[in-house]
């Protein structure tokens, strides 16, 4: 009988002591999920929301996301810190992740570049491989049905879930295309619900219109859209136990620019609703304890050279042969020059095309080869027929890759007073919330007018201090489908020959405004007035920075 208790006692124990790690392991308490709405740039707030549930004990036991909260929910669940994620929004360049190829397929931006750059963030997990269960909401563009996705690549299932329709292309998965979840489920809270989740914090970033124009066709567009949703979201929203409201509404979803900004006030939204987060969680568990903690992520030095690894293999990703849109600015004689180009498929990061520049005596009709990247520099060649001209024109330039806003170019004409010229130019040298104070420094070499001159007596060095008055701050004002950010401008050009001092004034006023296209394609246009020593004065048209 002894024996019999001593054989049933050891086997208890055995059986606890196997258990033991699980009961570890195990999760005690409801379980709490974290849902996270679309947005665009706005989405960026939920990285200062899950700071503030992170530093107030509130754990995340099943994360669900839409369009940005869907990038957002996977880099969280893919183990990503709140810092990891503020270094990899606010350096993200992403109109090297994006292309606007012509025509365009299925959608006006390309995402391949980004999908891959995700990829090797995510470390090309699937869902069933995260630290944190995640589904990323999508809708089957064939069917109209909304779909939880939580199988496959996690990079490929947000690349679906945050494709607008008609912007971004639909993505395939398993022969079926997807778009945009936000397209019938914005607040995905029902999808948490349906998972069992004890309790669920629901982020809905809102767009609120105030004294919109009616006669903007974007804006009646963007309304109806928003219209069309919002019966969907109050469904979904109403199945959440906590709707986070942060305070975004007015900020314009495409200034992605502004990440700090939406972030902290995500995070100070996360804070005035702790309240009302920790009651709903003791309501379920009143011996719950609120323990502050941080998600480990990676160290500074991994993430840059994730980031790193991932913006090399992105610029890799082959692009479909397309016709591009070309604005350029000649530097020498400061006039634009308009055309197009055909680029990417076979030419890789070399550009064949026409433009046409707008001046008499050096623009015209021009034929161009161009090479770029924006890790290497760039480089074009090109032939032009002048109107006043009866040779054509030969010329080319360069332009190194920026380092910390310093960029270096040089040119060659093969008429034409100015026969090269090498400068080096910092357009935000100071930069402000109100102004922006620039400098550029040139040499130019002028075409001898007498063969067998000294070449000293042909050089002219300039200085060229330029400054921005940005009068509204940091504020971008939406324009259809632009980004604008006004400014006023003056400047001072002082050019003088090398072996005299002679200086040569030329003043400069005039407006401008910075440009962002979808608010990721950055550019700079400007008109002004400029006025030499002898009181002649000429408009100047400035073009900078555009990207496709």
């Amino acid at each position: 009988m002894n024996k019999h208790k001593f054989y049933c006692g050891f086997l208890i124990f055995l059986l606890l002591f196997c258990s033991l790690p699980h009961i570890a392991a195990g999760k005690t308490g409801p379980s709490i999920a974290l849902v996270l709405g679309g947005g665009s740039a706005r989405g960026f707030s939920h990285i200062g929301l899950i700071q503030a549930l992170e530093e107030n004990g509130i754990p995340v036991d099943l994360i669900v996301g839409t369009s940005m909260g869907s990038i957002v929910a996977g880099l969280y669940a893919g183990g990503y810190s709140v810092d990891n994620m503020v270094k990899i929004v606010t350096a993200l360049n992403t109109s090297t992740l994006l292309d606007i190829p012509l025509p365009s397929g299925g959608g006006i931006v390309d995402t391949s570049g980004l999908h891959h750059y995700l990829d090797v963030l995510l470390g090309g997990k699937t869902y069933e491989q995260l630290e944190i269960p995640f589904h990323s909401v999508v809708v089957n563009l064939g069917t109209g049905k909304e779909i939880a996705l939580n199988q496959g690549k996690v990079s490929k299932g947000i690349q679906a879930s945050m494709s607008i329709p008609g912007i971004f292309s639909p993505v395939l998965i398993d022969d079926q295309y997807y778009v945009d979840g936000g397209l019938k489920n914005q607040v995905p809270a029902n999808v948490a619900a349906d998972l069992g989740a004890d309790v669920i914090i629901a982020v809905s970033i809102e767009q609120d219109y105030q004294d919109p124009n009616y006669r903007w066709i974007i804006n009646n567009l963007r309304m109806s859209l928003t219209a069309m949703m919002e019966g969907y979201t109050e469904i979904n929203t109403a199945m959440a136990d906590v709707l986070i409201v942060p305070d975004v509404g007015l900020d314009s979803p495409m200034d992605y620019q502004r990440a700090p900004y939406f972030i902290q006030q995500g995070h100070q939204a996360g804070l005035e609703y702790m309240a009302q987060i920790k009651e709903v969680i003791l309501a379920q568990d009143p011996a719950f304890e609120f323990i502050p903690y941080r998600q480990a992520g990676y160290t500074d030095a991994e993430l840059e050279r994730i980031m790193k690894e991932a913006e090399r293999g992105a610029a890799r990703v082959p692009k479909r042969f397309t016709l591009k849109p070309e604005l350029a600015f000649d530097s020498d004689y400061s006039f634009p020059k308009l055309g197009a180009k055909f680029t990417h498929g076979p030419l890789s990061w070399f550009g064949v095309g026409y433009r046409y520049g707008f001046d008499q005596e050096e623009g015209g009709h021009e034929a161009f080869i161009d090479w770029g990247s924006e890790n290497f520099g760039r480089a074009d060649v090109y032939v032009r027929q002048s109107p006043n001209r009866e040779k054509p024109t030969f010329g080319f330039s360069v332009g190194g890759p920026k380092i910390k806003e310093l960029q270096l170019e040089g040119a060659y004409v093969s008429q034409g007073p100015k026969a090269w010229q090498i400068s080096a130019i910092n357009n935000a040298l100071l930069n402000w919330p109100r102004a922006i104070a620039g400098l550029s420094l040139r040499v130019t070499g002028l075409r001898p007018q007498e063969e067998g001159a000294p070449i000293k007596e042909n050089l002219l060095m300039a200085v060229a201090p330029q400054f921005q008055v940005f009068p509204w701050r940091e504020r971008h004002f939406p324009v259809g489908f632009l980004l604008a950010r006004p400014y006023f401008l003056t400047g001072i050009t002082v050019e003088s020959p090398i072996t005299e001092l002679a200086p040569d004034p030329t003043f400069r006023v005039g407006i401008g405004s910075e440009l962002q296209l979808f608010g990721l394609y950055p550019a700079d246009i400007s008109l002004g007035v400029e006025m030499d020593s002898e009181a002649n004065t000429t408009v100047k048209f400035g073009l900078k920075s555009i990207k496709f």
